[in-house]
């Protein structure tokens, strides 16, 4: 991560991520942060998913099709059954996918996403497709712990950005997802775009293209992959190339 943090790093409350999934990945479910402190001394994780790239066919799995009881969700985690109720969603690139605590969620093989979270790594398995390791043993499930934290009602929100596209003079926006714990917005900058970070860090992450990030600070050159933190107070700043950049900030 590049950054111009110098004296007294401010807590970061966000991860940024890029996550491929070379394989299915488990199927999952995160606390709220009541539930979180109560049980985990911690926070609750949100989260969100930006597609980068999938193969043709891909799927994630994305809350639940339709109401469950709790007995039913138990004896499904107990039988392995519980991909049946989740609800299969065919992927594609730039796909947008909310995911508040509580919902269960797992990403698909051959997907590759950019995720922002909190910062926590409260997880709660509730199903790993069998699998075994060298010594023939199964990841853990965390069952009741599960049961606690899932919503058994399928999501109200769809998959799609939370915002249109606005075009401005040398790029455009798109508000990709606002919740209680961050805003994640997509620039597509043609030319140049100008921004000022006040109250709060801004997290750049850089998904496509090059350019230069210029500031009081002076200049750097940015390119796809770098994850740049601005921190809160910093003032104006540039971004100037062609460049795709997924901004978070609290």
């Amino acid at each position: 991560m590049l950054s111009w943090l110098n004296e007294g790093l401010e807590e970061i409350p966000l991860l940024i991520k890029i996550i491929t999934a070379r394989d299915a990945l488990s199927v999952q479910v995160h606390p709220e942060d009541n539930l979180a402190r109560k049980l985990e001394q911690g926070t609750g994780k949100t989260e969100m998913w930006y597609v980068l790239d999938c193969e043709p066919g891909a799927c994630l799995y994305y809350g639940l099709k339709h109401k469950v009881s709790v007995n039913e969700f138990r004896k499904r985690i107990e039988n392995g059954s519980i991909l049946e109720v989740c609800r299969s969603i065919p992927v594609k690139k730039g796909d947008v996918f909310y995911i508040p605590a509580g919902l269960i969620h797992a990403i698909g093989r051959g997907i590759t996403v950019a995720e922002v979270q909190q910062s926590s790594d409260i997880t709660y398995r509730v199903y790993d497709y069998n699998r075994e390791d060298e010594e023939h043993r199964k990841r853990e499930l965390h069952i009741d712990k599960a049961l606690r934290a899932v919503s058994f009602m399928p999501p109200l929100a769809g998959h799609h950005p939370m915002g249109p596209r606005i075009r401005k003079i040398g790029y455009s926006k798109t508000l990709l997802v606002q919740c209680p714990y961050f805003v994640v917005q997509l620039y597509e900058i043609e030319k140049n775009m100008e921004g000022t970070v006040g109250n709060s860090f801004r997290s750049l992450l850089v998904l496509e293209g090059e350019g230069d990030l210029k500031s009081a600070y002076g200049s750097m050159k940015v390119q796809k992959g770098d994850s740049i933190l601005l921190p809160k107070g910093m003032g104006a700043y540039q971004l100037i190339g062609r460049l795709q950049i997924l901004i978070s900030e609290v």
